[in-house]
C-alpha cells in the first residue's frame, strides 16, 4: 500500500483521514510530551503540507485519535475493539495488541485467537494496518522473558504477508541494541501491579521522548517513507524560540 498516496487523495477532496491508535500504555504513553502518535501526526501533516503545498488541507482533514488503553491485554483490545475503534470508522491503524499477555500469564493460543479476532474485524471493515510488535526495553532479560510472545506476534503476520492492507513493523529488528538505553531513562515513581517495576528504578518498559522521536521514526520510514532525523527533532522541542520543529 503507498499509504502517503492515499493520504493525499482523500483529503485533497476535503475529505477526513482518520488515524486511530490502539493498544495498551506504550501506545497512549500519557506521560510523555509529544507521544510518538503525536509525533506521527505532525510529520505526516508537515510532509503532506509539502506534497499540496496548502498546509490548511493536512491541517485540518488528517485527524488522529489515540485509543490507547493502559494495562491492556489482548483480550480487552479485542473486547472494546467496537466502542473505541469501530465506531470512529478509521482509515489506518496502529495497532500492538500482545505487550501485556505475558505479565497476565496468558497462554499463547489465547493471545493468538485474540489477535487475528482482531485484525479479521479489521480488515473486514477495509481499515489498512500496520501492525508492531511490542517496543524492546533496554533490560535484555525483560526482552528474553517476552520473546515467545514476540516470535507469536512475527508468526501471525506471515500468515497476512500477502495481505496489501497489513505491513508488518518488527521493532526488535528496527530498533538496534545501541539506542535502547538512551530510550529508556524515566524513574518509576511507584510499585507497578502488573509488572515487576519498583518504585524508584529506571522504567525499562516505558520511554522517554527520545525514545518517542525513535518509535515514530521506524514506523514513519517503514511505512510512509519518509526519513525522520531523531537528534534534530529533539533538539528543535527543546528551543522554545522554533515554532515548528525540524525532522
Amino acid at each position: 500500500m503507498n499509504l502517503i498516496s492515499e493520504i493525499e487523495n482523500k483529503i485533497k477532496t476535503e475529505e477526513v483521514f482518520k488515524i486511530v491508535f490502539y493498544g495498551a500504555s506504550t501506545t497512549t504513553v500519557t506521560y510523555s510530551f509529544p507521544n510518538w502518535a503525536e509525533i506521527m501526526r505532525y510529520t505526516l501533516r508537515e510532509k503532506l503540507d509539502e506534497i499540496i503545498g496548502d498546509w490548511k488541507v493536512p491541517a485540518w482533514f488528517i485527524q488522529s485519535f489515540n485509543a490507547g488503553l493502559d494495562g491492556a491485554s489482548s483480550r480487552d483490545l479485542l473486547n472494546n475493539l467496537d466502542d473505541f475503534v469501530i465506531k470512529e470508522s478509521p482509515d489506518l491503524i496502529f495497532l500492538s495488541i500482545s505487550k501485556n499477555d505475558f505479565y497476565y500469564k496468558f497462554k499463547l493460543k489465547e493471545t493468538t485467537k485474540n489477535t487475528k479476532k482482531i485484525i479479521d474485524k479489521l480488515l473486514k471493515k477495509g481499515v489498512n494496518i500496520i501492525f508492531t510488535t511490542s517496543v524492546p526495553s533496554s533490560d535484555e532479560k525483560r526482552n528474553e522473558k517476552i520473546n515467545i510472545f514476540l516470535e507469536n506476534d512475527r508468526k501471525i503476520a506471515i500468515e497476512y504477508e500477502n495481505n496489501s492492507n497489513l505491513i508488518f513493523v518488527d521493532f526488535f529488528e528496527l530498533i538496534k541494541k545501541k539506542y535502547r538505553s538512551k530510550m529508556y531513562t524515566l524513574i518509576q515513581e511507584s510499585n507497578e501491579n502488573i509488572t515487576d517495576a519498583k518504585k524508584g528504578d529506571i522504567d525499562t518498559i516505558h520511554f522517554n521522548k527520545y525514545g518517542n522521536a525513535v518509535i515514530a521514526s521506524v514506523l514513519l520510514k517503514e511505512c510512509f517513507g519518509i526519513e525522520f532525523d531523531v537528534d534534530k527533532f529533539i533538539k528543535d522541542i527543546k528551543d522554545d524560540t522554533r515554532k515548528n520543529p525540524r525532522f
